[in-house]
């Protein structure tokens, strides 16, 4: 058996001219990897026009959905939340497992910790980063936290998925990056205290707890080069347009098609 989805992430919409995904779809589902838009309105009007493009559309936030809240990251979910609720075809992941057709779908922002990289100072590349967006110590704190949460909810549910008799395969979804390997050599981060905000080293804890080895695909965005390539036995996937004032995108787009097949 097959299970196919479309994956995109980071589109940024508010930097391109428009987006018009009408018979883009090369699957019946869309996952969306976060980084839509800062704009809440705008976040809710792409997610409602991708859900009139697919039969189902499971997205999780990224970090720019919340840009402008990072000084109340819970008021920043909930508004987020209110604003998505109820669009037809549309499923937010933040904390919820979707199963279909014996396959699990896990996702989490999970954000950073500020120690992605260790060979730098965790608490230098904190510093660097609230600098960089204008917040306090304390809500980069926050944000931190939030990694650590995301982290270990994940490894929770994937320990609970283990006895799940419907789940054959899961698939991981994270907006950020789980593994640093896939930017230690790129030549605009490595070495910069922009990596310690490129992902979240914790949720790599998850394949520990994969007894039964059902995790087979990781997806995710961020990172604005795509990735593709298999790592202890998962395959791992990205997809993202990228800002459109800046080198690091695609300006002509297309899904992503991942098939998972047990």
């Amino acid at each position: 058996m097959s299970f196919s989805f479309d994956l995109i992430s980071d589109l940024h919409v508010e930097s391109w001219p428009v987006f018009d995904w009408s018979n883009q779809a090369t699957s019946p589902y869309c996952v969306v990897a976060g980084d839509v838009a800062r704009d809440p309105v705008l976040v809710a009007e792409t997610l409602q026009h991708l859900g009139e493009c697919y039969a189902g559309v499971f997205y999780i936030d990224g970090n720019e959905e919340h840009r402008y809240r990072l000084n109340d990251l819970n008021a920043s979910y909930s508004e987020l939340e209110s604003a998505i609720n109820n669009i037809p075809n549309v499923v937010y992941m933040q904390n919820n497992v979707v199963i279909t057709n014996g396959v699990a779908l896990l996702a989490a922002n999970a954000w950073w910790t500020y120690e992605f990289d260790p060979g730098t100072d965790a608490e230098q590349s904190l510093d660097w980063y609230r600098h960089y967006v204008g917040i306090s110590r304390e809500e980069s704190y926050a944000m931190r936290d939030r990694g650590i949460y995301d982290a270990t909810y994940l490894v929770k549910s994937v320990r609970k998925l283990q006895t799940h008799q419907d789940v054959k395969r899961i698939v991981m979804l994270t907006h950020t990056l789980p593994d640093p390997a896939f930017v230690a050599h790129d030549p605009d981060i490595a070495g910069t205290w922009r990596y310690n905000s490129m992902g979240n080293h914790l949720v790599q804890q998850v394949l520990d707890v994969d007894s039964e080895h059902k995790i087979h695909n990781w997806v995710f965005g961020h990172y604005h080069r795509p990735v593709d390539q298999v790592s202890r036995g998962v395959k791992y996937c990205s997809n993202p347009r990228g800002r459109g004032d800046t080198p690091w995108c695609q300006p002509v787009y297309y899904p992503k098609k991942i098939t998972v097949e047990f």
